[in-house]
């Protein structure tokens, strides 16, 4: 495949199907992850320190252990696993967070968001994205069609996947908080945890970007310059 034939509707009808075929691949990555928010910890833990509330060698313990905590996803969420409603994965504490007990099943089904209809809706979009580019490779619909479907089905799941992202972010933050609960009127736990998008979420929606673009380029285009038959050869040196 030479760069000319990369442009326009020729490299589009090559390209796309892959692209479609790469977002399905990423929804058996992780798309959400659940990690402490290490800073507010500290900070409430300071506050605990200065009344009183926590000794100064508990202090040290408990700095050490959000050292270690800092930037790691204690529960992670697939793709799939959002799709289906399976329960999240989750990770083994750093030793230095080792107090004789582990995460289990049990906290796990705690944090299970079900299915989501968003990320359902995300993956059917992507498996039609997919089709439609699949039939256009291969001549059963027109080019223009085909375009047209690639970036209908490709910004709607990508759209779906950043709204989803969201959802999960609310219903995490309260799974947390009902499960936690608290007599304290102040204290808020869903405020020590952070939500962050998952790198399948990421690469995924930077692929959808890539094939709704891509195809925007192929109707403005058409062909592109590999699609275009050069002019005939002068006849006995005549133009």
């Amino acid at each position: 495949m030479t760069p000319a034939s990369l442009a326009g509707e020729t490299g589009a009808r090559r390209v796309t199907p892959a692209l479609f075929a790469l977002v399905i691949v990423c929804f058996f990555l992780t798309f959400s992850g659940v990690s402490c928010n290490t800073a507010a910890t500290k900070t409430a833990l300071q506050s605990l320190a200065g009344s009183g509330g926590v000794s100064t060698s508990q202090t040290t313990v408990l700095d050490v252990c959000l050292n270690a905590l800092k930037d790691v996803n204690i529960v992670t969420y697939s793709g799939w696993g959002l799709v289906t409603g399976r329960d999240p994965s989750i990770a083994s504490l750093p030793p230095a967070c080792d107090t004789g007990t582990s995460l289990s099943a049990r906290d796990a089904s705690q944090v299970n968001l079900g299915p989501q209809l968003l990320a359902i809706l995300a993956l059917v979009s992507a498996s039609l994205g997919l089709l439609w580019a699949v039939a256009g490779l291969f001549g059963i619909v027109r080019a223009r069609s085909r375009a047209v479907a690639a970036i209908i089905f490709g910004g709607a799941s990508g759209a779906q996947l950043l709204l989803d992202q969201q959802r999960i972010h609310d219903l995490v933050l309260a799974r947390i908080a009902a499960s936690a609960g608290s007599t304290i009127p102040s204290f808020r736990p869903a405020s020590y945890f952070n939500v962050n998008p998952g790198i399948g979420l990421v690469i995924a929606v930077v692929l959808l970007a890539v094939a709704v673009l891509y195809n925007l380029a192929a109707l403005i285009l058409g062909e592109g310059p590999a699609g275009r038959h050069p002019p005939p050869p002068p006849r006995n040196g005549m133009p």
